[in-house]
């Protein structure tokens, strides 16, 4: 079995060091503009890739399970012109920036829990998950609902991050926190364990949720920054619970977690603009029922 929070396999998953909790509830996530500013920008980088990688065909009807703001529904939608998506997510605030983002007739956004999917059996051609699946409450009931409501054949995907060693946007804000401030780090990795997901865990859940002919890859994309501040700012904005411990770690130590922080970015230019590569984790099943 998985040895790491996402099986939920024992009680409810624990919480993770994740910037992109966009699916959840909780009273942060009530600015997605600024969560586009943060991470949304490269969920749409990233979204192509998966796409692809899902293999998702013109005249499907697919669900985004934790659509969040819509950047897998807006992606869905340019794979073809007889595509159709139905988004679900539990954060209303984010719903209704979706559907303000993405008035195609072709998509339609409710709120809702992946764990608990209001389609009947069958519903779908698909179904995907864009960066949000290590943060469901119950990711193996989640994946499951997912191949419940897709249909015999159908493909059930998703990717997430791999923080343990593909994000270097998030690991050099831990490094430097971890130097500033690490006190405030130790009570923050008590509260909310690392996400330690790779791709024999994603490769388990799916073969553990009844899914057949199960793929995993690594999927990568650049994040270009035109300067430090256009890196940082975002990042402090409060608008996830990690941008929010970012911004009180920032404020308890007057600046220096930022200023540690610009001294570790690689390879900066004399522009001050810099780049840096992540890497998501993918895995794919076929629905058999």
């Amino acid at each position: 079995m998985i040895a790491s929070p996402i099986t939920a396999k024992n009680g409810p998953a624990q919480k993770h060091h994740t910037p992109d909790r966009h699916g959840r509830t909780d009273a942060t996530y009530s600015d997605p503009e600024a969560y586009e500013r943060f991470m949304g920008r490269w969920s749409a980088r990233l979204a192509p890739s998966f796409v692809r990688f899902a293999g998702i065909r013109n005249g499907q009807r697919v669900l985004d399970a934790g659509c969040g703001t819509g950047s897998l529904s807006l992606t869905l939608l340019a794979a073809g012109d007889e595509i159709r998506v139905v988004g679900v997510d539990p954060a209303e605030d984010y719903v209704a920036f979706a559907r303000r983002r993405t008035p195609d007739p072709r998509v339609a956004f409710r709120v809702g829990a992946a764990e608990s999917l209001p389609f009947p059996d069958k519903s779908f051609d698909a179904a995907l998950a864009l960066l949000v699946l290590q943060e469901f409450d119950d990711p193996v009931r989640a994946v499951r609902e997912m191949a419940r409501t897709t249909r015999r054949g159908g493909r059930i995907a998703a990717c997430l991050w791999d923080f343990v060693d593909g994000m270097p946007m998030t690991s050099l804000f831990w490094q430097a926190a971890e130097t500033v401030a690490p006190e405030a780090v130790a009570r923050r990795r008590a509260e909310r364990q690392p996400c330690k997901i790779g791709l024999q865990e994603l490769n388990e859940l799916w073969t553990d949720a009844g899914l057949s002919d199960v793929r995993t890859a690594s999927l990568e994309i650049s994040q270009a920054f035109s300067s430090f501040d256009d890196y940082w700012q975002p990042f402090i904005s409060g608008c996830t619970p990690l941008s929010a411990f970012a911004a009180a770690v920032d404020r308890e130590t007057r600046g220096e977690l930022a200023n540690e922080l610009r001294r570790n970015i690689p390879n900066l230019r004399p522009d001050g603009s810099f780049v840096l590569p992540a890497r998501a984790l993918a895995v794919a099943g076929i629905a058999g029922h």
